[in-house]
């Protein structure tokens, strides 16, 4: 499927290109996020100890500490519109929930890929990090053509290129190397299974703290 050019916008000489957030900033709000999941995972917990029933203390701070995990990772998707500017088009800015995020096509050092499945479908995100470790994820099909051009065109054609890093589920996602029949299936279950898990574990972290 074709990318769709309408959410790109270039800029070579970078004008109007908002400031990226600070890696300080990126990991303040990614702290942020991780202590709220924990707060909600021990203090509603501790205050129910004293409680002969702890299915309300799992079914709302576990709940919602579970829904906190799964939305972590949306921290790095890029939204749209995106923008490239600066010399070659290397520049990739785009806006996430931690802020602005500048990527460097001509630094990427690794590509993988993670899927995430919702009601009537699923989503596959691909995740980009450069050699400043600012990390940026697409949701596929929106990036593929860039992502193919700078992961593994361009290091084939410019001789002192640094080889990219893709993993074997990114490589499929991309359509450069299908995955061999029936694992699909397999790994749609599997994504299934992480939510569960991301969702269940503060549940039972939750109980198990204001059991006791």
């Amino acid at each position: 499927m074709a990318d769709r050019t309408q959410d790109l916008t270039v800029d070579p000489d970078g004008a109007g290109i908002p400031v990226p957030a600070s890696r300080r900033r990126v990991r303040c709000t990614t702290a942020g996020v991780v202590v709220g999941v924990l707060t909600l995972m021990v203090v509603p917990a501790m205050l129910a100890a004293p409680l002969a029933d702890v299915s309300p203390v799992m079914m709302t701070a576990g709940v919602s500490a579970g829904i906190g995990c799964v939305a972590l990772p949306h921290l790095a998707v890029a939204r749209k519109p995106w923008r490239r500017h600066g010399p070659d088009l290397r520049y990739l800015t785009a806006r996430t929930w931690a802020g602005y995020r500048t990527l460097d096509l001509h630094a990427l050092r690794t590509v993988r890929t993670w899927k995430e499945v919702q009601r009537g479908g699923s989503t596959t995100y691909i995740v980009l990090t450069d050699a400043a470790g600012t990390r940026l994820s697409f949701a596929a099909p929106q990036a593929d053509r860039l992502i193919r051009r700078y992961a593994i065109e361009r290091p084939r054609e410019v001789p002192d290129a640094h080889p990219v890093r893709i993993t074997r589920l990114a490589l499929a996602d991309l359509g450069i190397r299908p995955l061999p029949r029936g694992f699909g299936p397999i790994r749609s279950l599997l994504s299934v299974e992480r939510m569960c898990v991301m969702l269940c574990v503060p549940m039972m972290i939750s109980a198990a703290i204001a059991s006791h």
